[in-house]
């Protein structure tokens, strides 16, 4: 329902122009991305309100509808989902994937820290890496083993090669690694790139792109099956 009725926020000569509304973005997120979770309804309502729970303390440029993408940092969970946040309180689920976080137990790695992260400058692609990076700055993050706390340039880019066997488990170094298809799709289509402009590499508009990384901690004890089928 949030994602028809955002269409209506759209002007009318813009829809005829070829605009991209949060309901299309999901019909292109089940047809692109190739590693996707099946979330439950009642599912999807709890993380947008674990996100809204760190939202809260984050008012500054979150008052207009817009784009997040919410991570769940739990070793049981291990997941991305893409949400449409139209008002505060009021978010509806795009798609979601699996992902992986820092892991606990992995010495050297850093533990991905809960919060809310705007997007720095645009980075291009690392040698190492094919695809986009997207750059959240420098975070305090606690040490995976051991006590004690050190600086995490916190980034989100594709899981590739041997990486893509870690999606579904914590057990990056404290970056947050997603499906090569989903970073493709989030390029491609801008909706975490508030700052880059609204028009897609295909030339239709994307409105009310975001710009917000928010990672939660579910606390689970326990792997969802819908998380399981990762």
């Amino acid at each position: 329902m949030l994602l028809s009725g955002a269409a209506a926020l759209v002007p009318f000569a813009a829809r005829a122009g070829g605009v991209c509304t949060p309901g299309d973005l999901a019909l292109r997120y089940a047809a692109a991305v190739s590693q996707k979770l099946d979330v439950p309804e009642n599912e999807a309502s709890l993380y947008a309100g674990l996100a809204e729970v760190e939202l809260a303390g984050h008012g500054e440029g979150l008052e207009r509808p817009q784009y997040l993408l919410v991570v769940d940092s739990c070793p049981a969970v291990q997941a991305a989902f893409l949400y449409w946040r139209l008002l505060p309180g009021r978010l509806d689920l795009v798609g979601a994937s699996p992902a992986s976080t820092g892991g606990a137990q992995r010495p050297g790695c850093l533990q991905t820290p809960c919060g809310v992260f705007p997007q720095r400058a645009r980075t291009e692609a690392a040698r190492a890496l094919a695809s986009r990076v997207y750059d959240f700055g420098l975070q305090r993050a606690r040490k995976a083993a051991g006590p004690g706390f050190e600086t995490l340039h916190l980034q989100a880019h594709a899981a590739q090669g041997r990486s893509r066997a870690l999606l579904g488990t914590a057990q990056s170094d404290g970056r947050v690694l997603l499906p090569p298809s989903l970073v493709a799709f989030l390029d491609m289509h801008g909706v975490l790139d508030a700052r880059r402009g609204a028009a897609t590499a295909a030339g239709d508009i994307v409105p009310f792109a975001g710009q917000y990384l928010v990672v939660v901690d579910s606390e689970r004890d326990e792997r969802p099956e819908w998380a399981a089928a990762a």
